[in-house]
């Protein structure tokens, strides 16, 4: 689906609809009267239901990776990279109600296995954020040299496995703190003596 104005404002649509009323219950109508058009014109974008629901998902999980990829690009230093991201990439559904409505009802949004994830290309550039800042701050001696394949893949699955727990099975507030923790850990352990 082409990126334009009006597919933007159908997937937000769709995105609103999806999480009010769920797949199941969700109709094209709906989606047709939130986004101020007719049934036959969201036909003109997408071939149904289904494909309209992944990829109103998939511009919504884009979104959340470009906004961190900003914060990030706001920063020079490795450390300060890695700080950004961590939060900004965690909290950042906690104010998406939309998007949180649907991994509640949709959990197999967010996998640990590479042959279940239906967003797979989306969570490798996830991927490759956490990977461009280990290699930074392992070129600059922030950080101590490490295999940053397995780094990226273990970071990754840790902060899903946090998202699931947080968003998804809502354990609550005491995630953000064990979250934060980790976050301050993993850093301590990863920079060098004298950062």
């Amino acid at each position: 689906m082409p990126t334009t104005d009006k597919t933007r404002e159908i997937l937000a649509a769709a995105l609103k609809v999806f999480a009010r009323y769920g797949f199941k219950k969700t109709t094209m109508e709906d989606v047709a009267a939130e986004a101020g058009m007719t049934k036959s014109n969201i036909y003109f974008y997408v071939a149904g239901k289904r494909e309209l629901y992944e990829h109103a998902i998939r511009n919504a999980l884009i979104q959340w990776r470009d906004s961190v990829a900003e914060a990030i690009s706001e920063k020079e230093d490795a450390v300060e990279k890695f700080r950004v991201m961590a939060s900004m990439s965690f909290e950042y559904l906690s104010h998406q109600q939309d998007l949180r409505s649907i991994l509640i009802m949709d959990p197999g949004i967010f996998t640990l296995s590479h042959a279940e994830d239906r967003f797979y290309e989306i969570n490798q550039g996830a991927m490759l954020l956490i990977k461009d800042i280990l290699l930074q701050g392992i070129s600059e001696g922030r950080f101590y040299e490490v295999d940053v394949e397995h780094t990226t893949e273990f970071l990754f699955s840790i902060y899903i496995m946090f998202l699931i727990k947080t968003y998804v099975k809502s354990e609550g507030s005491s995630t953000f703190r064990m979250y934060e923790e980790g976050t301050a850990l993993i850093l301590r352990g990863l920079c060098r003596k004298d950062t």
